[in-house]
Parts: structure tokens; C-alpha cells; sequence
């Protein structure tokens, strides 16, 4: 269905998009290796800022960056009911994410299934031309990227975005709840 790519290529994706970037996250939990111990102090109560975090600061300014420049970035979060502890601390990083410019919305796990929203996977959209699938293994490990150009396949992915886009609540609504 398409073509194995590595973190470089993903990098060099994001790096060169045109016009808009938008990710699915269909997971309920990730276990990125990098960011176990900044997980770990959030639970515990003593979080430190997303900005100060040396893997976190990278992300954000690269998201200031190419939002700064016209580009749109954004992605919605299906929520486990209730969310789970990773789920919750992804929205309380939310803020970072938006005054960076990244445009987060999320959406129930019913109101996906509802909707009839793919969740086994995890997928970026560049510019829709391009569709990076992302596998995660049980664990939440990341388990391979695939690069998809095929259009009858990307225009699917499309029309799930823009069900999703419709459906979701913003970040500052569900923080809200």
C-alpha cells in the first residue's frame, strides 16, 4: 500500500510540506522512549513546561516556525472515555502546542466509531498529496511509517479529515469540560 520511510524521510516531510500538515491520533497511549521521564513527572504531579523540556523545545519552535510562515498545522485526538493519564497530559501540554500555532481539536472514542472514523492507525496528510501511515505496536511502540501517494487512497484519508475537522471540539472547549 506503500512505501517504508525512515524518521529522516518523515523529517524531510515535515520540513517540506507547502501548505498544511494534519495528523489522526486514533491511540489512546504512545510509549516514545524519549519522553518516559517528562510522562513520569507528570504524573507525580511536578511537570515540567513543554518548552524547557530539551526534546519538547525543538517541536514547538519548529511548529512557531512553520506556522509563522503561512503553513497550517493541526490534528485531532480521539479521547479514550474517560481519557487515559497519557490522553490528559497530552491536553495539558495543549496550550504550548497552540500558542505555536498548531490548531488541536478532539473528539470521543463513541463519536469516532459513530461516524464510522478509521482507528487502528495513526496518519499524517501533507498538502493532501501526500499520506504517511504511522503503526504503533500494543505497547504504543511506533512500528513503522509508510509513505502513501496513491490518490483514490489519500482522497479517502481527506474526506475522514474534513468528517473529523467537523466533528471534533476545539482544544479550549474540551479543556473546558
Amino acid at each position: 500500500m506503500g512505501t517504508p520511510i525512515t524518521e529522516d524521510a518523515f523529517a524531510e516531510l515535515f520540513h517540506g510540506f507547502e501548505r498544511s500538515a494534519w495528523r489522526w491520533e486514533a491511540r489512546a497511549h504512545y510509549a516514545l522512549d524519549y519522553e518516559e521521564e517528562d510522562f513520569r513527572l507528570f504524573l507525580a504531579g511536578t511537570p515540567a513546561a513543554p518548552p524547557e523540556v530539551p526534546w519538547w523545545r525543538p517541536w514547538l519552535d519548529d511548529m512557531q516556525s512553520l506556522t509563522r510562515r503561512g503553513k497550517r498545522i493541526g490534528r485531532v485526538r480521539v479521547l479514550a472515555e474517560p481519557p487515559t493519564d497519557y490522553q490528559r497530559w497530552e491536553m495539558w501540554a495543549t496550550p504550548w502546542h497552540a500558542a505555536a500555532g498548531e490548531i488541536i481539536a478532539y473528539m470521543a472514542r463513541s463519536r469516532a466509531l459513530s461516524l464510522g472514523l478509521p482507528l487502528d492507525d495513526d496518519w499524517w496528510l501533507f498538502d493532501d498529496e501526500r499520506l504517511l501511515m504511522m503503526r504503533f505496536d500494543d505497547s504504543g511502540r511506533i512500528d513503522g511509517k509508510t509513505l502513501v501517494t496513491d490518490p483514490d487512497v489519500i482522497a479517502r484519508h481527506c474526506a475522514w479529515r474534513d468528517v473529523a475537522v467537523r466533528n471534533a471540539t476545539s482544544a479550549e472547549d474540551t479543556a473546558a469540560v
